[in-house]
């Protein structure tokens, strides 16, 4: 009997190739990330360090995330004006010098004025990066090299995590020289690696419905500004886990480490899950993996209510709102670019990534509602609310926009993203 030598679902044709700048890339913003040291201990730096009162760090706090509100939309408008590699040495030079200064500062004002300064510009980046994936990655490829940028920076956050738990107790003035150190370092391999340098495409993409360019198709893209919206209204409740959860744990008298201990099982999780939910991405819509990792968040911050005071019980529940980080942002990228015309993609993608900063200022104001009106139980009802309204959202603007891949079934091609040796 003859064997059919037919393809097959199963078959495993030549891996796509990318450039080997995407794998530098990929690299240098890892190092960047593993370089946010100062973020997560920055108040703690104003009050122990610098002995600042509480409302004064809480001063200083707010101008850092009025700076990242607006940085990336600035950085953005840089990377399509000026170009990707321009922007990424303008921002990383200009943030490696804000926190070479941070440490000689003394006064309110000075520090205030410092901290806006950081938080334009230690985000900045990400726009021309997030660009350059999409100019240097074959379409049908972006999706997984989105995915793959998402969870080696996240590998460079768990390691500005553990490094900053190591020596914030004795050396905190040397988180900023670290992060100067990692900024230096992608900003070296820009400038020597010449990443940024190929041409863009020379024909932008323009779609039917949105002949203008630039600013005016972003405001006029009713599309992307929904999708900007929902997002914000996910980061609403993804970023409970930064100003809300901390302060429910002390109030349920669990240990300063207790929190430390959630913030290692979400690095952990992220790093596992990614690989093992890629291929159940691959064959699934961007807007329908990212409303399921809506949901996910969501009920991952209801589950924070049956915690109670079990440390076991909240880590738990920090496993459910990690899968849906990773569903979320494996995802969200791939809906950004093919909504972005090619002559806008640092706009759109600058524009998308300032909703992080603007969250990072309503976050805070609605965990401290919810404590103080109804304590943890209305904070984690609320943030399932948020993630639960998002996920509906997500769904109702899938039937709006076209996110179907261009490239074969996933299921027949190997999307394994290894550099070209050509």
């Amino acid at each position: 009997m003859a064997r059919d030598n037919r393809p097959t679902l199963q078959s495993r044709p030549a891996p796509l190739r990318v450039p080997a700048a995407y794998w530098t890339l990929v690299a240098g913003f890892t190092i960047c990330r593993s370089g946010c040291v100062v973020v997560p201990f920055l108040s703690l730096y104003l009050v122990r360090q610098q002995h600042f009162s509480a409302a004064d760090a809480a001063q200083v706090s707010a101008a850092f995330g009025a700076g990242w509100a607006i940085g990336p939309g600035i950085a953005g408008w840089l990377a399509d004006r000026i170009g990707r590699r321009p922007t990424l040495l303008v921002t990383l030079s200009a943030v490696t010098t804000a926190y070479l200064l941070f440490p000689a500062l003394h006064t309110l004002p000075a520090l205030t004025a410092a901290a806006f300064a950081v938080g334009l510009l230690f985000d900045a980046p990400r726009p021309a990066v997030l660009a350059l994936v999409a100019d240097l990655v074959p379409e049908e490829a972006r999706g997984r090299a989105y995915a793959r940028l998402y969870w080696a920076s996240n590998i460079g956050a768990g390691v500005a995590g553990a490094v900053g738990t190591a020596i914030s107790d004795r050396h905190m003035t040397a988180l900023f020289y670290i992060a100067a150190a990692s900024n230096l370092a992608f900003a070296v391999t820009v400038l020597i690696r010449r990443i940024g340098t190929a041409p863009r495409p020379a024909t932008p993409r323009k779609r039917p419905d949105s002949p203008a360019t630039g600013y005016q198709a972003l405001l006029r893209d009713g599309r992307f500004l929904a999708l900007t919206g929902l997002t914000l209204l996910y980061l609403c409740s993804y970023q409970q886990v930064l100003f809300g959860l901390p302060v429910a744990m002390d109030q349920a008298g669990l240990k300063p480490s207790a929190y430390g201990i959630i913030s290692l099982i979400n690095a952990i999780g992220v790093v596992a899950f990614q690989p093992l939910l890629q291929p159940w991405i691959d064959r699934r819509a961007p807007l329908v993996v990212c409303a399921t990792g809506a949901i996910t968040l969501g009920l991952g911050m209801g589950a924070n209510l049956g915690a109670r005071q079990s440390l076991i019980g909240y880590g738990l529940a920090a496993a459910v709102w990690t899968l849906g980080e990773v569903l979320f942002f494996s995802s969200v990228m791939t809906v950004v670019e093919r909504l972005a015309p090619a002559d806008a993609r640092g706009r759109y993608t600058g524009i998308w990534a300032s909703t992080m900063g603007i969250s990072a200022l309503i976050a805070p104001l609605i965990s401290s509602a919810a404590l103080d009106s109804g304590g943890p139980e209305l904070m984690w009802t609320t943030s399932l609310a948020l993630g639960a309204l998002a996920a509906g959202g997500l769904l109702a603007l899938k039937r709006r926009i076209d996110t179907t891949p261009t490239a074969p079934e996933p299921e027949a091609v190997d999307l394994d993203l290894a550099p070209s040796r050509t």
